[in-house]
């Protein structure tokens, strides 16, 4: 781990406490590993709920790697920005939303790796967050398309690592959300 690397870690248990870090591989067919993919990265992502515990998700636009599929926002931090700043900014570009009530749910150390042991590591910070409005406004150079889903739908990236955040971390937003109504 480079001292980049462990400066991000740093500020993240500092911010959210220690959250699990989970080693995985992705593996990814012989030649569909992007350029920019075999970078050591830090990458911010997560699912982002409304006050009626709806989802934000996006669809990328063409050669992106995940345009076929629905992906929560989220993005490779760039130099110097600490992962719940890119977060922010993943969301905002990709949704046009701001969030608050941040959380951390996990960190994944992953590798995509290709047939023949070629591996790219990177780390997957989780996310859960509270959207400020519902205006969705995507930047079309980025995502072709951003919707609000009342779950998660099945042809959707990664479901399985969302799934238990979203059925744990929309509950805990809505009981939030009444007791903030209500003061």
């Amino acid at each position: 781990m480079t001292g980049a690397c462990k400066d991000v870690l740093a500020d993240l248990i500092t911010k959210f406490g220690r959250p699990p870090i989970i080693p995985r591989t992705i593996p990814v067919d012989a030649g569909k590993i992007k350029e920019e993919w075999k970078v050591a990265a830090w990458v911010a992502g997560g699912l982002v709920f409304d006050d009626t515990g709806r989802v934000a998700l996006v669809k990328h636009r063409a050669d992106s790697g995940w345009e076929d599929v629905w992906v929560p926002p989220g993005g490779t931090l760039e130099d110097g920005e600490t992962a719940d700043d890119g977060f922010r900014r993943e969301v905002r570009e990709e949704t046009g939303l701001e969030v608050e009530e941040l959380h951390v749910t996990r960190i994944f150390n992953n590798a995509y790796a290709e047939p023949g042991g070629k591996r790219y590591p990177f780390y997957f910070v989780q996310f859960v967050a509270r959207a400020a409005g519902t205006a969705l406004h995507p930047d079309d150079s980025e995502v072709r398309e951003a919707r609000w889903f009342d779950g998660l739908p099945k042809t959707m990236a990664f479901i399985d690592d969302y799934a238990e955040d979203y059925r744990t971390w929309r509950e805990r937003l809505l009981e939030e959300g009444d007791v903030r109504k209500h003061r």
